[in-house]
């Protein structure tokens, strides 16, 4: 909340915090356990490397906006990482919960609340992960259904054929390929020179042009269509690079790892995406060179999913169907339902 009070006057060349934002850094500072200056300085300025030697740059006003923002993001990430990690430990006694086999404990009672599918009139790389992620649970529920019919058909003694049952395994695939994928295109892009948002939508029409899955729009050069289990959804790339970095500077990473508060400190200093700012240089202590991952928003979050999908799929899962009867939420009151998109879900 102080964060968003922390303002840079627009009529400078350069980043420069209002006079009116002077106490909201002043108290963000505080609470942080920094030093009078620093978030202030590592916001305003960057440190870049000329030859042997570090020199300092100022920031634009748009640049600090974004750090800013994506400081934001970051510590209440992190701070819900961390309160999620203790209240695991706390529930599990002292006892390792794990689900590889031998494990000590593998006793687990999960809930998996599932947001819904999301279609808006502007759809960006937030609409797209999230039904990325309904594409992922769709898939684990139709291999889950399949199974089940299998065994009831088998135990009836009825033929069927098992190439009539749903499948969006090339849904999920034109979105998290290693090289081919949306998300992996999107990470390319983020890294080469002078990437673009545009240069990102002409990749995937090269790409994935006359896949079932996807397509584009002749009079929206900026937009493509990704196909869902669900529907087609137009998705606008502005701004899709810019969101997938989110990435905060050095500058603001080693400010916040030094901060005398050790809670906050650590929260930096443990994160594995920060390691290699904050760890010495390999190369430098003489150790031999390692190609560490880069991180992206998108990256991250097929990594988190993955690890979700590992869990859910070492249990034994029953699932509760939820119908939306009416877009006003009221009692006593049904609209139509939609048998084409419903017939695979009920």
């Amino acid at each position: 909340m102080l964060f968003r009070s922390v303002t840079f006057d627009p009529s400078k060349d350069s980043a420069v915090v209002t006079a009116d934002a002077t106490a909201a850094i002043q108290s963000s500072e505080t609470v942080l356990g920094l030093q009078s200056g620093m978030l202030q300085k590592a916001l305003c300025k960057k440190k870049i490397k000329a030859g042997n030697d570090f020199v300092e740059q100022d920031m634009t006003l748009e640049q600090a906006s974004d750090s800013r923002d994506a400081l934001s993001k970051a510590i209440y990430s992190r701070l819900f990482d961390t309160l999620i990690g203790k209240i695991n430990a706390a529930l599990s006694e002292g006892h390792e919960v794990g689900f590889e086999e031998g494990g000590e404990d593998t006793r687990i009672i999960g809930v998996v609340d599932i947001f819904g599918f999301e279609v808006f009139g502007v759809n960006s790389l937030e609409q797209l992960c999230i039904n990325f992620t309904n594409e992922r649970l769709h898939q684990f529920f139709n291999s889950f259904v399949f199974k089940l019919e299998e065994q009831l058909y088998a135990r009836e003694g009825i033929p069927w054929d098992p190439l009539d049952f749903p499948d969006n395994a090339d849904a999920v695939d034109i979105l998290q390929a290693k090289t081919t994928g949306i998300f992996a295109i999107l990470d390319e892009e983020c890294i080469v020179p002078q990437g673009s948002d545009q240069g990102f939508c002409n990749k995937l029409m090269k790409q994935h042009k006359g896949h079932r899955r996807f397509d584009e729009i002749k009079t929206k050069p900026s937009w493509f269509v990704v196909k869902h289990f669900a529907g087609p959804v137009q998705y606008c790339t502005d701004s899709f690079l810019d969101k997938n970095k989110d990435q905060l500077s050095n500058d603001i990473i080693e400010c916040m790892a030094g901060s005398g508060n050790a809670f906050i400190a650590n929260l930096f200093k443990q994160d594995r995406k920060f390691a290699e700012v904050l760890a010495p240089k390999e190369e430098e202590a003489g150790g031999p060179t390692k190609k560490k991952k880069k991180y992206s928003v998108s990256s991250e979050f097929k990594d988190q999913l993955s690890s979700l999908m590992d869990i859910v799929d070492a249990t034994e899962p029953h699932f509760i169907r939820c119908i939306k009867p009416n877009p006003r939420n009221k009692d006593r009151k049904s609209t139509r339902l939609n048998s084409s998109h419903l017939c695979n879900l009920v």
